[in-house]
């Protein structure tokens, strides 16, 4: 699906997995903070791509933005906004999410025992940025949107 609804539901997601990560932050709790910084960034992402497109179940969100940019239906006003944010969904795709969820699997280290601080740290920062990315994009189209519907009763 690729709707403002589907925009607003991703972005409504991003914004619960943000409050999750800040919330893991008082208990000192890095792992969980990461994992959920993750998923804030992940649908933060996918905010952006359903105003285009369809959302595919994927963790790695960075591509698909990439190739967002060689749409020539996206404004020009949006893809530099992508492109100025693009650095934030990078690294932050299936490699956090097992990181964050299974740990080092191969050395058998778990995640709350590998996940450090200043990752979780940079992760919700990253977090918080996509988050007002998206919310800017979210509400630059859906203006555009009702500026179209505004116009229209004026020319009619």
């Amino acid at each position: 699906m690729n709707s403002p609804n589907e925009s607003f539901y991703r972005l409504e997601l991003a914004k619960g997995y943000l409050t999750d990560a800040e919330s893991d932050t008082k208990d000192k709790r890095w792992d969980k903070c990461l994992g959920n910084s993750q998923e804030a960034i992940e649908n933060a992402g996918k905010s952006i791509l359903t105003h285009f497109r369809p959302a595919p179940h994927t963790h790695d969100i960075v591509e698909l933005l990439e190739k967002l940019l060689q749409n020539k239906n996206v404004p020009e006003e949006i893809k530099r906004k992508i492109r100025a944010g693009l650095d934030d969904f990078r690294d932050m795709g299936m490699d956090v999410h097992i990181r964050a969820t299974y740990g080092d699997e191969e050395a058998q280290i778990p995640p709350w025992d590998l996940i450090a601080e200043a990752e979780g740290m940079g992760g919700l920062s990253k977090a918080r940025r996509t988050i007002a990315l998206a919310e800017s994009i979210y509400e630059e189209l859906n203006a555009d949107d009702s500026k179209t519907e505004t116009q229209k009763d004026v020319d009619t």
